[in-house]
C-alpha cells in the first residue's frame, strides 16, 4: 500500500532545539508536530530530545518509541529497516507502524514498560510487510526502557541490526553440506534420491516443495519424478512421468542454462497452494536444470523448487537454487559413478567439479578475508568476510585499494609489502590494521602470495589475540616488577641488618661516654657527642626505612582502634601539615579493630601526611578517612585490588599537584623521588608499602597529575580481640635480689657494648659469642633471670637456642635482638609467653625499660 507523508512545515523558529544532524534530523526538524500526538517540536520532553539527540548523532540503527502509543521515532541508519513504510512510519503509533508484527511486539513492550527490564534478543525472526508483501526477517535487537523524571519507563530505546541475509546464508549453506556428504556417501542413485528427500523435505522455508526429475536413460526425452517433498504423490503439480513435448506439465524446455527459468503462473495451476510453515499461498516457481558438469548442453534432469513466499527471488535466493541444483547433479553423478564403472571417468571429472563448487563455497563461506588484487593494490574480488569483519560493502572495496582503511601508523608498512609482491617476491606474513564502518580499527594477520597478474591474499582477524597479548604483557610486567621488587628487598633488608649491628656499636659507645665523662669535661664535648648522636639516630632511621622495605622490621603487633590513634594524634598531625591545610577527618562509626603495629601504624601516617603537605605547598584540603571492608570469597578479580577478607580502610586523600603515570608507576620503589637533592630520601612510601604488605594487608594509590593523589591502605581486620598490652613498663626489681643475664650476641662490639650497659645498671652479666657457648651454661647450675640473645646467630639461631634454653629452664624469659625480624612472623608463633623482641639500634633507655618490665 502506498504510505503518505505529513507535510513539511516552515523551517523551524530559533527557540526550537537543534537535535542532532543528518537527514533524518533535518526531516524530523522540518515537520509540523502540531497535529500530533506527541505536540510541536518545542513542547517536547527534555528527555525525549536529549534520547533522540543520541539517536540522531549514532551511526549504529536505533529508534525510539515514546510514550503509551509508542510513537516511533529513529536516525538515518534505522530508516532503511521499514523500506517503503519511510517515511510514512516517523511519528506513527507501533500499531501502526508495525501492525502486521503487533501482536508479536505488544507484549514486549508492554512488559517492559512495566517491569523495566531490557530485552535483548540474537537472530530474532519477524514478519515484517516493509516491500509489499510479508517478508521473513532476522534480526539482533535490544529493547530498553527510557526511564521518565520518577524513574518509571515513558518510552523505550531500540537498537537493531538486520541479520537474515546471515541466517538465510547459514541455513542454505548447512543444506548444501549435508546434500554434498549425502552424495559423497551413496552407492547408487536410489540410494542418494532417498537421503536427498528428507534433506529437501527439512527446509521447508526456502522450498515449500521440491521436485527431482532425472532423464530415463532407456527412454531418452522422457523424465522421471525421483524426490518429492512438500507434496504428495498424487498431486497435480507433481507428475510421476514427464513425456517429451507435455506442454500441460512444466516448461521444462525452456530451461537449459545455470540461471533456471521462473514460473509464476502457479495461481492458475494450483490456486490457494498454501505449504508449511508459511500461511501466504506459493506464488512462484524456479526450475533449474541439472548438468553433469558446467557448460554441459543437455540438462540430466531438472529440479522443480517452489520459492517461498516470504522471500524475494532475489540474486541470492537464484544463488543458492542454483547451487542446490548443482549440488543433487554432483550427487547423482557421484552415485552413478560408484553404480557403474563405466563413469568413473565422468565421476573423476565430476570431483573436479566439486572441489571447485568446495572452493566457492569456502571463498563464500570462510572466516577469513580472500582477495584478488591487481599489482598496484587495487581489490579486484573479495569474499563476504570483508563485510562480516569491517562492515565495507564489495561495492565500497572492489575497485580501490585498502590504503584509505590503513592505519596510519602501518601504511608505510604495508605499502612496502605491496611493492615487494609486485615485484612477484613472496612476502613474510605481516600485520596491520584496517578501519571498520564503525570507525574502529581491527589487527589483521595477512599471508599474500604473488601470482603471473594478480596478488593473492588472506588476512585473519587477530583483534582478540592481540588484546589477550596485551594482558599478559602487562602480567608479566607486573610480575617482574614484584620480583625485582622482591629482590631489591631482599639486597636492602641484609644491609640494613649489617648496619644496624655497626649502629648499635656506635650508639651505644655515644651514650656510654656520655654517661661516663665527668659533667666537666663532658661540656667541652656535648655539642660533638649531640652531634655524633643525631648523625648515628638518622642513619638509624635510614635502616628503619629499608627494613621496612624490606617488609623485615619488628613489630610489636597489638589490637589497634584506628579511629582512636587518629583522635589521640589529631593535633600533632595538623602540625605535621601545617596552617595553610585544612585537615578533614571522617571516622566510620564501629570499626572494626585492626591487627598492627600502633607506632610503625602512626608513622605510616605521618608519612603520607607529610608527603600530602609537600604536594601542596600553597595549601589544600586533605582528607583522613576510615571505614570497615569486606572482600567476598567469589569476588571477581581485578587489577591491584585486595585479597578477599576483612579489612579496616584508611584513605589519605589530598587536593595536591598529583602524579604522572610514569612517576605513579615507580611510587614504591626504594630511593625514588621527584624531590630535589637533600629533601628527601625515596624511602618513604616504599617504607608505607613493606609495612603494610607485612602486617599482611594491601595499599593502592591513585593519582593524576593536577588532580591529587588518593592513598588507601587496606588493614587485616583484627578477629581474635585480644586487649593491647597497656601495662606500664615494671621497674627494677625492689627485692633487692641481683639479677642475673646471659647475654648471647656474634658482634664482638655489641656484645661489649650490652654487657657493659647492663652491669652498669646493676646486674650481674654473663656473655657467650654463640649458642655453642652459651648451651653448657644454660644446661648448668648458674642461676639466670633473663636470657637477651641475637636471632641471627651463626650456627644455631637465636628462635633455636631459646627453644633449647626453655627444655632447660622452662619459666626462663628470653629477649630476642635483631637489625631485623629474620624468621619472626606477625601472627606471633615466634614470641610466645615470656618472650619479647627489641630492635637494633637500641638506646639505653629502651635496654633499661625492657630488660627491668621483663624481669619484673
Amino acid at each position: 500500500m502506498p504510505y503518505q507523508t505529513p507535510s513539511a512545515s516552515p523551517a523551524p523558529g530559533p527557540s526550537e532545539p537543534i537535535i542532532g544532524h543528518g537527514p533524518m534530523a533535518d526531516l524530523i526538524r522540518g515537520r509540523d508536530w502540531s497535529t500530533s500526538p506527541l505536540g510541536p517540536i518545542g513542547d517536547w520532553s527534555p528527555i525525549l530530545k536529549a534520547i533522540l539527540g543520541v539517536g540522531l548523532n549514532c551511526s549504529f540503527p536505533v529508534c525510539i518509541y515514546w510514550g503509551e502509543d509508542f510513537h516511533l521515532l529513529y536516525n538515518d541508519a534505522w530508516s532503511a529497516i521499514p523500506g517503503d513504510k519511510h517515511p510514512w512510519a516517523l511519528g506513527r503509533p507501533a500499531r501502526e507502524a508495525w501492525s502486521d508484527i503487533w501482536p508479536i511486539i505488544q507484549p514486549m513492550f508492554e512488559g517492559i514498560m512495566r517491569t523495566g527490564a531490557a530485552v535483548h534478543t540474537e537472530d530474532g525472526m519477524l514478519p515484517m510487510q516493509r516491500l509489499g508483501y510479508v517478508e521473513e526477517c532476522y534480526f539482533n535487537y535490544n529493547v530498553s526502557p527510557i526511564p521518565g523524571v520518577d524513574g518509571r519507563p515513558v518510552g523505550l530505546y531500540n537498537t537493531v541490526i538486520e541479520t537474515t541475509t546471515k541466517v538465510l546464508g547459514a541455513r542454505r549453506a548447512h543444506l548444501l553440506a549435508t546434500l554434498a556428504e549425502a552424495g559423497a556417501q551413496s552407492e547408487t542413485v536410489d540410494d542418494f534420491c532417498q537421503r536427498a528427500q528428507p534433506l529437501l523435505a527439512s527446509a521447508p522455508a526456502d522450498l515449500p516443495f521440491a521436485l527431482l526429475y532425472l532423464v530415463d536413460p532407456r527412454q531418452p526425452g522422457r523424465l522421471q519424478r525421483v524426490v518429492a517433498s512438500g507434496l504428495p504423490g498424487d498431486h497435480p503439480l507433481a507428475p510421476e512421468i514427464i513425456a517429451p513435448g507435455d506442454a500441460s506439465s512444466w516448461p521444462l524446455a525452456e530451461t537449459q542454462t545455470r540461471t533456471g527459468h521462473t514460473c509464476t503462473d502457479l495461481a492458475q495451476r494450483a490456486p490457494g497452494l498454501v505449504l508449511p510453515p508459511w500461511p501466504e499461498p506459493v506464488h512462484s516457481v524456479q526450475i533449474q536444470p541439472l548438468h553433469e558438469a558446467r557448460g554441459g548442453a543437455t540438462p540430466m534432469g531438472y529440479l522443480v523448487a517452489g520459492v517461498s513466499p516470504r522471500r524475494a527471488l532475489d540474486g541470492a535466493y537464484r544463488t543458492f537454487l542454483a547451487s542446490l541444483a548443482d549440488s543433487l547433479a554432483l550427487g547423482v553423478v557421484q552415485a552413478r559413478a560408484q553404480e557403474d564403472s563405466r563413469l568413473r571417468t565422468a565421476a573423476l571429472e565430476q570431483r573436479i567439479e566439486l572441489r571447485t563448487q568446495e572452493r566457492d563455497r569456502l571463498w563464500s563461506l570462510s572466516q577469513d578475508l580472500l582477495c584478488v588484487a591487481s599489482p598496484e593494490g587495487v581489490l579486484l574480488s573479495i569474499n563476504p568476510a570483508w563485510e562480516d569483519t569491517l562492515g565495507w560493502s564489495e561495492a565500497e572495496l572492489v575497485g580501490r585499494t585498502v590504503h584509505w582503511l590503513v592505519h596510519p601508523d602501518d601504511l608505510e608498512r604495508t605499502e612496502r609489502e605491496r611493492r615487494s609482491l609486485a615485484e612477484g617476491v613472496r612476502t613474510r606474513p605481516f600485520e596491520n590494521r584496517l578501519r571498520d564502518k564503525h570507525g574502529q580499527y581491527r589487527w589483521l594477520a595477512w599471508r599474500s602470495t604473488p601470482g603471473d597478474r594478480y596478488i593473492y591474499s588472506n588476512a585473519r582477524d587477530v583483534s582478540e589475540e592481540k588484546r589477550t597479548q596485551d594482558a599478559l604483557k602487562h602480567a608479566e610486567e607486573v610480575l617482574n616488577q614484584a620480583q625485582n621488587m622482591e629482590a631489591l628487598g631482599q639486597l636492602t633488608g641484609g644491609i640494613a641488618h649489617d648496619f644496624n649491628n655497626l649502629l648499635a656499636g656506635v650508639i651505644g659507645s655515644l651514650e656510654l661516654i656520655r654517661r661516663k665523662l665527668p659533667p666537666a669535661a663532658r661540656a667541652d664535648v656535648e655539642r660533638l657527642l649531640d652531634a655524633a648522636s643525631v648523625s648515628a639516630n638518622r642513619g638509624a632511621a635510614l635502616t628503619h626505612n629499608l627494613v621496612a622495605f624490606a617488609r623485615r622490621q619488628t613489630l610489636a603487633l597489638a589490637t589497634v582502634d584506628l579511629n582512636e590513634l587518629v583522635r589521640t594524634q589529631e593535633d600533632g598531625l595538623r602540625r605535621l601539615l601545617g596552617p595553610r591545610t585544612a585537615l578533614v577527618t571522617r571516622l566510620a562509626a564501629d570499626l572494626w579493630p585492626t591487627r598492627s603495629d600502633p607506632h610503625q601504624l602512626l608513622r605510616v601516617l605521618q608519612h603520607l601526611i607529610e608527603n600530602a603537605r609537600d604536594a601542596m605547598p600553597g595549601g589544600g584540603r586533605l582528607l583522613l578517612e576510615t571505614a570497615n571492608l569486606r572482600v567476598p570469597q567469589d569476588a571477581p578479580p581485578q587489577e591491584d585490588a585486595p585479597p578477599p577478607g576483612d579489612y579496616v580502610l584508611c584513605k589519605v586523600c589530598d587536593s595536591g599537584s598529583g602524579m604522572s603515570a610514569d612517576t605513579l608507576a615507580h611510587a614504591f620503589e626504594p630511593f625514588f623521588t621527584t624531590k630535589t637533592i637533600g629533601q628527601g630520601t625515596g624511602l618513604g612510601l616504599s617504607m608505607v608499602h613493606g609495612f603494610v604488605k607485612q602486617t599482611g594487608g594491601h595499599i593502592r594509590i591513585h593519582s593524576e597529575a593536577g588532580q591529587g593523589t588518593r592513598v588507601a591502605l587496606y588493614l587485616p581486620r583484627d578477629t581474635t580481640m585480644q586487649e593491647r598490652n597497656d601495662t606500664p613498663d615494671s621497674a627494677p626489681a625492689a627485692d633487692g635480689s641481683v639479677k642475673t643475664i646471659l647475654v648471647v650476641e656474634d658482634a664482638d662490639i655489641v656484645r661489649m657494648l650490652t654487657v657493659e650497659v647492663l652491669e652498669d645498671l646493676g646486674y650481674t652479666v654473663l656473655q657467650a659469642a654463640d649458642a655453642q657457648e652459651a648451651l653448657p651454661i644454660l644446661q648448668g647450675p648458674q642461676p639466670l633471670d633473663l636470657l637477651m640473645t641475637d636471632i641471627g646467630l651463626p650456627g644455631m639461631n637465636g628462635q633455636q637456642l631459646a627453644q633449647a634454653a626453655r627444655q632447660a629452664r622452662p619459666d626462663l624469659p628470653v629477649l630476642f635482638a635483631s637489625g631485623y625480624a629474620e624468621i619472626a612472623d606477625i601472627d606471633g608463633q615466634l614470641l610466645t609467653g615470656g618472650m619479647e623482641m627489641i630492635a637494633k639500634p637500641f638506646s639505653i633507655d629502651l635496654l633499661r625499660e625492657k630488660v627491668s618490665g621483663m624481669l619484673a
